[in-house]
């Protein structure tokens, strides 16, 4: 994991900037704080990129479902949109511990709309075209959003 190697050595080069930091004189102590600061920003940028790297990589299936199965029942076609999403349970339970933390504060919304389309397309529910589309484009919706962080 290079990523995780990065952060490690970031860490490491603040705890030795810090350190220098400590003993030296005012001018060495100003040279470790910025030394310090852009190692901190540096490995906050490579987290970030991290976590956004991980987040695409679990929602952009998700988000590619949902909008098949809006297209089929924009199309008319509500039992092949039905059919399609027979898969999203098993889908969803792989990227949601990854969407989860990176989401933050809108987690509950993200749950709830993922919790209504698993509702509405569960096994033997017969939804209406309207409350199908509805379902699909509240859970596209905030993942789009996500992406767009």
């Amino acid at each position: 994991m290079p990523t995780i190697r990065v952060v490690r050595r970031s860490v490491i080069a603040v705890a030795a900037v810090a350190a220098l930091g400590l003993t030296g004189c005012s001018g060495t102590q100003e040279a470790a704080k910025q030394a310090g600061d852009a190692a901190t920003n540096a490995a906050t940028a490579t987290a970030t990129a991290t976590g956004q790297a991980a987040l695409g990589q679990a929602v952009t299936p998700v988000i590619d479902l949902l909008k098949k199965s809006e297209g089929e029942v924009k199309a008319g076609n509500l039992t092949q949109a039905i059919a399609a999403m027979g898969g999203f349970q098993a889908l969803w339970n792989t990227a949601s511990p990854v969407i989860k933390p990176i989401a933050g504060d809108k987690w509950p919304l993200i749950n709830t709309a993922a919790n209504l389309v698993l509702s509405t397309f569960a096994k033997g529910a017969t939804p209406t075209p309207a409350t199908a589309s509805s379902a699909l484009t509240g859970l596209i919706g905030p993942l789009s959003a996500l992406l767009m962080k």
